[in-house]
């Protein structure tokens, strides 16, 4: 996965995470706010198709496959869709995802998009920065600010207010950077391609114009596997000081569970890790279950990540007062014996990965059966 695949998905899961937060569903597969309506608060939609055609005196937080708003949001819009088409004002930031993205109007402030295509038509007015990633992208309008874009091909026929920062991703595919002769650029256009722009005879720029080559660098694999190491080393230790400050209770009770049911924590880790993913993609086929999907997904990525720092725990604990018989030894060195320990053994060859996947099945485990056994705890 690329880096705009990998943006893209995260600014995803944390738009359609406060969906099914907020709960917000439809069993219609229209959605229609007419255009006399006015929604008091915040819009909060899930649907085949939505269309606001009315006002929203607060944000519209919406997953769609296509979503058009012709009337006046007063807050943010937060949108996810195939096909997203913006007409109305807007009074406070865009952020949306789609494989078609086209803003005909006025933003009084951000516009962050990420998508297939994004136009910002000649009637659009963006009151602060924008910044796009995108395969193709077309700025006919004004941006008061800065334009930052991340993209394959960029025409720019409109007015940017500040400076223009561009940069191509793919450098095996053919990359376009075209300024037009209407265009006027009150700043530097700064820009990253493989190829120079195009800038046409009257562009109107008014700082500099600053071309940079993409800088290929070599891997280093050998730096790359140590960054690895001691970014999962560091992670572990921030997640385990967590448990031991903030939840010190519940972090020795499921030490308990662990020391005490290991074959049970162990099995309903291994059903909850092989259930959720393929449950999670039948929920993701309607739109309805599109926003629990991604729940689900989100709360299966953290328990692995929780799961792992509290057997390196475990193990740190078990190490120090069962074998080395010092029992009244603090949890925070069995937390730090525990993840040096655990870190070796993932980065194992050929068994690094099983040993991991059991380590999550036991962790895993041992967080759901305390839970579900001991709801008086928490």
């Amino acid at each position: 996965m690329n880096i705009k695949n990998l943006k893209i998905l995260i600014i995803a899961v944390l738009i359609i995470v406060p969906l099914g937060v907020f709960g917000a569903s439809n069993n219609n597969e229209q959605i229609l706010i007419s255009e006399n309506d006015v929604v008091s608060g915040n819009l909060l939609a899930a649907s085949q198709n939505i269309t606001v055609d009315g006002t929203v005196s607060g944000d519209v937080i919406a997953a769609a496959q296509s979503i058009t708003i012709n009337g006046r949001v007063e807050g943010d819009v937060l949108a996810v869709a195939q096909n997203v088409v913006i007409n109305g004002e807007v009074g406070g930031n865009i952020r949306v995802i789609g494989n078609s993205v086209t803003i005909n109007s006025q933003v009084a402030r951000n516009v962050n998009a990420f998508g297939s295509d994004i136009v910002i038509s000649k009637d659009a007015r963006i009151g602060w920065d924008a910044m796009l990633f995108a395969s193709s992208a077309q700025i006919k309008g004004a941006i008061t600010g800065s334009l930052n874009g991340y993209v394959q091909n960029v025409i720019i026929s409109g007015k940017i207010g500040k400076n223009a920062d561009l940069k191509t991703y793919d450098k095996n595919q053919a990359q376009r950077i075209i300024i037009t002769k209407e265009s006027i650029i009150n700043g530097d256009l700064n820009y990253t391609s493989a190829t120079r722009a195009e800038i046409e005879s009257g562009a109107n720029i008014s700082g500099q114009i600053n071309y940079q080559a993409p800088i290929i660098q070599k891997k280093n694999n050998v730096s790359a596997w140590i960054w690895a190491r001691v970014f999962s080393i560091l992670s572990m230790i921030l997640i385990g000081l967590i448990f031991l400050f903030i939840t010190t209770k519940h972090t020795n009770n499921i030490l308990k569970t662990l020391k005490t049911k290991p074959a049970k924590s162990f099995l309903v880790g291994a059903i909850i890790f092989l259930i959720v993913p393929p449950l999670a993609i039948v929920l993701a086929i309607t739109i309805i279950g599109l926003p629990l999907a991604a729940i689900l997904l989100s709360l299966w990525l953290a328990g692995i990540f929780l799961a792992k720092t509290m057997v390196a725990i475990f193990v740190g604990n078990l190490l120090i007062k069962d074998l080395i018989k010092k029992p009244q030894t603090p949890l925070f060195w069995s937390l730090i014996f525990g993840t040096l320990i655990m870190s070796v053994l993932f980065s194992l060859p050929v068994v690094g990965w099983i040993i991991s996947l059991l380590t999550i099945w036991l962790g895993l485990g041992g967080f759901l059966f305390y839970v579900t056994n001991q709801p008086k705890n928490i």
